[in-house]
């Protein structure tokens, strides 16, 4: 029986038409042409950079954009040639590949040169209004990286989709349920769509940041009233209630990722939704698509994740290991060298084996709950579960805490049976550490897709218990690591600066003698 759309579903359907309607409008005018110089260079580069860093795939231009500005402009001297600087980004971006060549109209040079221009000055003003230097930086950055990349990369599904997502959530949560203990933290509506930018669409602060000024049309006129606004982005980003709306959506927000996608691949979805007989038999097909799509991201996020550890790990052993072993022993002690260069590896080859696809009692929850969310003009709740915070005995707590204590303890004491050093130790505990975390973090891969929770066995549940304490600090590690990435600080400084200074210098060179050829 085929049913009408509800009104959120309706609305979903006419922007999405809308944004197909305009996208297919074609360009006739001059393109921008980059030539081929240094190309394979810089994209060889930024694999590398990007295997050190280890950041979701939709992060990549985005970091990109960023270390560019890092480099191209000055925090100290007010001074910048904005459109010079937005003519060498789309180069740069062109070359490393995340730009297609002749894809853009040159007019993009312009218009990437006054966004530029704005968030820059906005910068100096900033400073003058005596707000800290580098608060004032980062703002400037968020802004400038993701302003540049909605410029240069544009999607207009995105903010379609999180509208949609939005209306869905606010009218099936419990504003009650999601209480703060910060009186202050009073603003339900808000912390909800920065939590489905934050499940759904895995936003940081910087795209929070821009996306949140442009849909209330901050104005830069009174810098402190602009101040003020940035300021409580940087407050609601991290609030409690954002936080707990944030962990429901992840928990449950399965079906809408699978709908963001089937909108992301198939461009007749607006069509298609109309008619909810053919939309059920299209998102089931893409229910499917969805679960090999998981098989491959696991397999491409196990390689990424090995050639991180090695990468790192071969650095810190050159830095570290090596040399200590060589002053206080005189030698290289092979055997915890090899344990800590491979064990890792091995132990996350072994995490990937037990990761299993949801079935088809998961495709039938996913499908039942499309349709209620998109047909259904009143919610059947007893499809959306509640958001319950459980109490639980002290004991749980302390038995937590012993579990910790115990199970790093008998590492230990193993390592010193095989041999092992303090910092050859410390080493195994990062590494096995941060490979329990990278494995955590392809599990989500898996769970991303789950709407019923598949029930552990006892293997599963003791394996769970013995790792649990090496993934929470794996976590811990990871939160430092992207704070202060040596490895990617020293591909910065030592390889990125001057390889990226001396690819400009040879374009310039080329631009000059085509210039001098010209004249002949």
């Amino acid at each position: 029986m085929d049913k009408k759309l509800n009104a959120n579903g309706l609305q979903l359907s006419r922007q999405l038409a809308q944004a197909k309607a305009a996208d297919q409008v074609e360009y006739n005018g001059r393109t921008i042409n980059v030539a081929g110089v240094g190309g394979v260079v810089s994209a060889a580069y930024e694999q590398l950079r990007n295997a050190a860093e280890y950041a979701q795939e939709h992060l990549l231009i985005q970091n990109a954009i960023r270390r560019f500005f890092v480099r191209s402009i000055s925090f100290h001297n007010h001074s910048l040639s904005a459109k010079s600087v937005a003519e060498e980004l789309i180069i740069e971006l062109t070359q490393s590949g995340y730009l297609k060549n002749n894809s853009l109209p040159v007019e993009t040079i312009d218009t990437l040169g006054d966004a530029i221009h704005d968030h820059y000055n906005n910068y100096w003003r900033l400073k003058t209004a005596g707000i800290d230097e580098h608060i004032a930086r980062t703002w400037t950055l968020d802004l400038l990286s993701i302003g540049s990349e909605d410029v240069l990369v544009k999607n207009d599904i995105q903010p379609i989709y999180i509208q949609f997502a939005y209306h869905h959530y606010n009218s099936i949560l419990n504003k009650k349920s999601f209480k703060s203990s910060d009186p202050l933290d009073d603003n339900f509506e808000v912390s909800l769509y920065i939590a489905v930018h934050r499940a759904l669409f895995k936003s940081d602060l910087a795209a929070v940041r821009y996306d949140m000024q442009k849909l209330y049309k901050t104005s830069d006129k009174n810098i402190n009233d602009y101040a003020s606004f940035h300021q409580s982005i940087d407050d609601l980003f991290s609030s409690e209630v954002t936080n707990k709306i944030t962990l429901y959506i992840n928990k449950y927000g399965a079906p809408l990722r699978i709908l963001r996608n089937m909108i992301q691949d198939n461009n007749k979805t607006d069509d298609i939704l109309t008619d909810s007989v053919r939309f059920d038999r299209a998102y089931h097909d893409q229910i499917k698509k969805e679960y090999l799509k998981a098989k491959r991201k696991l397999n491409k996020g196990l390689i990424k994740s090995i050639i991180f550890l090695l990468i790192t790990k071969t650095l810190i052993g050159l830095a570290i290991e090596v040399p200590y072993d060589l002053i206080t022993t005189g030698a290289l002690i092979v055997a915890p060298f090899v344990v800590n260069l491979f064990a890792p590896v091995v132990y996350l080859l072994i995490l990937r084996l037990g990761f299993k696809l949801p079935g088809t009692t998961n495709t039938k929850a996913l499908r039942v709950y499309a349709d209620d969310m998109l047909y259904d003009e009143h919610a059947n709740a007893s499809l959306y579960p509640a958001f319950k915070t459980k109490k639980y005995p002290i004991g749980f707590s302390i038995a937590y805490g012993l579990m910790f204590i115990i199970i790093f303890a008998a590492v230990a004491n193993l390592l010193m049976l095989l041999g092992f050093n303090i910092v050859n130790g410390l080493i195994f505990f990062i590494f096995i550490a941060a490979a329990s975390f990278l494995g955590f973090r392809l599990s989500r891969i898996v769970r991303e897709l789950e709407l019923v929770a598949v029930k552990q066995g006892a293997i599963s549940t003791i394996r769970e218990l013995i790792f649990t304490p090496f993934t929470f600090l794996g976590k811990w590690i990871s939160d430092k690591y992207q704070k202060v990435n040596i490895v990617a600080l020293a591909l910065d400084t030592f390889i990125e600066l001057p390889l990226k200074t001396i690819l400009r210098l040879i374009r310039q060179w080329t631009k000059f003698l085509d210039e001098k050829t010209d004249q002949f």
